[in-house]
């Protein structure tokens, strides 16, 4: 456990109400419904365990909701306290449930029950009836004065072997009630009584009645110990392969929540109950040492209690980052996508859901990262934290990511890793770039300063380019060497044309707007181009040198009335850098006293076009290189850099070690730790068979760190 106060409160609410049934069950076997909840809490699980790594003073609850009430169940379960109280880490861990009762009744002289608990009531049950009596000991009196005493069992069974008058007198014992219908039931069956007697007894409605409530001890969430969660999931997900009396392969815990699954869906109540347990650890900002909280949902987005949409603004409102996964059985509603407007083809549920969501910044991680193993991101730049997944693989994805999500903060070893196609170094090189242009002022060399600027930032992105990375001012003496200003300007396209023959391995192609926001969020440069009528650069100008508006966004309407007139000598050129729902932004080189630091934002890319034919409109020109184009060396320094920056990321990190993987060949799931070999090429130690870990497979990627104290050095 941490030392360190606590700096982020994560929670995970799983629905199991009856709307989920079918989701739920999808799968195979007697038990789908248990294997399917194991792999949603294995996901769980994983969560856990990646925020463990990166944080391990985090606090994490775990919520089931849609337990059904019926059973005795109350509509919202916190599942680490319910599992805390039925796991053991003494010498009662690999007892059964049986053996546990039965010690607990041989410390009352109660022995001669032992029959009976090992009959009457299942192993679960025991275990069950054992922790309740454990939690609850101002009630063993009550349930051990309800047992029979011995030799009234004695003379049950006396009564079943003399005949009737012996259950005659037995009835005279038992009461007029029990009496009756035992004597009714021996005479009928010619059987033994007691088992008869026993079932119906107070004792034994006692015990089906606290195996009933024992979930009712766990209605409040309580956040805990993220390396707590991560054990509690851990017992949980490992009573399988633990030997209990014979009840080998069979998911003890897991079959205890069958009986009580499917029930309403309580939703307001389970945000509510989620509201409560945020509440006790305050931000930064109201005194407290909490810097994030973040709310994961599991769900089909159906409820049935009141409406929760004000109960989840309520927790965006408290600056709870909310989460919604809607989890379905049908594979073709699409995936791996985050939207940022909701459907129409969408159902109820998951409108909802989305409606719930918190929004970010497409710019912000891990966002860029999701894009770059090839989930869908929206171009508007913004996103709801909501998706869409039917399988449990992407489901892990999502909440592995989340998990990284420091929102408003890059991670750059998140992205190296997690990015696979050698795209993640640029970051920390590209602001330092963007926040440092040269004052090139109103000259009409414009065009030569942003085309240098988009090659030398897309040249950045490779690590140990042969030849290296020539500098802006380089780039940019080669183009005025070659293409010299005029004062028309120049056609940035016949210099781009040229430009890949000089700087290998660079590409670039023209795009919209839509294409252009793309390639920003996923980090590449993008080079633009503008014309402007006499009026329209009055306009400009003035809206980005007044000291009230320079750092405003420039609209439509503000340029509207300079459109319809002549475009003036020449054009500008600049470097896109940022968009937003509301917003482009775009590096200018006309020095820092300029606009906002240098920087100017306009609506959309209509603000700065005149009417008329299409060379008056904004052009977009995304630089960027392929994978397969790079060189062995630059491929292998690329490794390098990637193995020392991991080298020392894991040593502050240990645990990350402890993440599972899963085989690509014969779908084994491993530590990472088990893995052998480097991060050109990984040995799975289930089959022994080796693979490269793919783009678009996350934790694939972390495959690597198993290899970095010794690899075979395999290319």
């Amino acid at each position: 456990m941490s030392s360190h106060p606590p700096t982020r409160v994560i929670g995970c609410l799983l629905d199991v109400s009856g709307s989920m049934r079918q989701t739920l069950e999808t799968g195979q076997g007697d038990n789908r419904a248990v294997e399917r909840l194991q792999a949603v809490l294995s996901a769980a699980l994983k969560f856990a365990r990646a925020e463990q790594q990166r944080e391990t003073s985090t606090l994490v609850f775990v919520g089931l909701f849609g337990l059904d009430p019926s059973t005795g169940c109350p509509p919202v379960v916190d599942l680490c306290g319910a599992v805390d109280a039925l796991v053991y880490d003494d010498d009662d861990a690999n007892r059964s449930g049986h053996d546990l009762l039965i010690a607990l009744a041989n410390e009352s002289n109660l022995t001669h029950i032992t029959k009976h608990i090992r009959t009457k009531l299942t192993d679960q049950e025991a275990l069950v009836l054992y922790a309740y009596l454990r939690r609850h000991p101002e009630r063993k009196g009550e349930f051990s004065d309800a047992i029979p005493d011995e030799s009234l069992m004695k003379g049950q069974t006396v009564a079943t072997k003399v005949g009737g008058a012996a259950r005659r007198s037995l009835g005279s014992l038992l009461g007029p009630v029990v009496g009756f219908a035992a004597r009714a039931y021996s005479e009928s069956t010619g059987v033994d009584v007691e088992d008869y007697v026993v079932k119906h007894s107070e004792a034994f409605r006692l015990a089906r009645q606290m195996c009933d409530e024992w979930l009712n001890d766990f209605v409040v969430l309580v956040p805990r110990p993220v390396s707590q969660v991560v054990h509690l999931l851990q017992r949980l997900q490992g009573h399988r392969s633990e030997a209990r009396n014979g009840n080998e392969g069979k998911d003890i815990l897991l079959d205890l929540l069958r009986r009580h699954l499917y029930g309403r869906t309580p939703m307001r109540e389970a945000l509510s109950s989620s509201l409560e347990a945020f509440k006790q650890y305050p931000l930064t900002a109201q005194g407290g040492s909490i810097q994030q909280r973040v709310l994961l949902m599991v769900s089909d987005g159906v409820w049935t209690d009141d409406n929760p949409f004000s109960t989840a603004a309520e927790l965006r409102n408290q600056q709870v980052d909310v989460a919604t996964v809607f989890l379905t059985s049908n594979e073709k509603i699409p995936r791996r996508r985050l939207v940022d407007k909701a459907r129409v083809s969408w159902s109820r549920g998951q409108r909802a859901l989305f409606d719930m969501a918190s929004r970010i910044s497409c710019a912000t991680h891990p966002v860029p990262v999701l894009a770059s193993v090839g989930w869908e991101v929206p171009s508007s730049g913004e996103c709801a934290l909501y998706t869409t997944v039917c399988s449990i693989s992407a489901l892990e994805e999502f909440c592995s990511l989340l998990s990284s999500a420091r929102f408003g903060s890059a991670d750059m070893l998140l992205d190296i890793v997690g990015r696979m196609n050698l795209d993640a170094y640029i970051d920390d090189q590209h602001v330092r770039t963007r926040r440092r242009p040269s004052d090139q002022d109103e000259s009409p060399t414009c065009y030569a300063h942003a085309i240098a600027a988009v090659v030398h930032m897309a040249l950045l992105r490779i690590v140990g380019r042969e030849g290296g990375c020539p500098s802006i001012e380089e780039i940019r003496e080669w183009i005025l060497d070659n293409f010299p200003h005029n004062n028309k300007g120049r056609d940035v396209r016949k210099v781009l044309e040229v430009i890949p023959a000089r700087y290998r391995p660079l590409r670039f192609q023209r795009v919209d707007e839509d294409g252009a926001r793309q390639a920003v969020l996923r980090r590449r440069p993008v080079l633009a181009t503008f014309h402007l009528s006499k009026d329209g650069w009055v306009a400009f100008a003035k809206h980005f040198k007044n000291h009230e508006t320079r750092t405003k966004v420039l609209t439509y309407g503000e340029m509207a009335p300079s459109r319809c007139s002549e475009p003036d000598k020449g054009g500008h050129a600049v470097v896109m850098t940022g968009c937003d729902p509301f917003s482009l932004t775009f590096l200018n080189s006309w020095g820092r006293d300029w606009g906002n630091n240098g920087s100017f934002s306009i609506e959309n890319s209509s603000v700065l076009e005149l009417d008329g034919p299409e060379t008056f409109r904004m052009g977009f020109y995304d630089v960027y290189w392929l994978e397969s184009e790079l060189t062995d060396n630059e491929r292998e320094a690329y490794n390098a850099r990637v193995d020392e920056e991991l080298r020392s990321r894991s040593s502050n990190h240990p645990s990350i070690f402890d993440l599972d993987s899963r085989c690509p060949l014969c779908l084994a799931i491993a530590p990472i730790r088990e893995f052998s070999g480097s991060i050109r090429r990984v040995t799975c130690p289930r089959c022994g068979k080796s693979f490269s870990p793919e783009p678009g497979h996350l934790v694939q990627a972390l495959y690597a760190q198993a290899g970095l104290s010794g690899g075979d050095g395999e290319a």
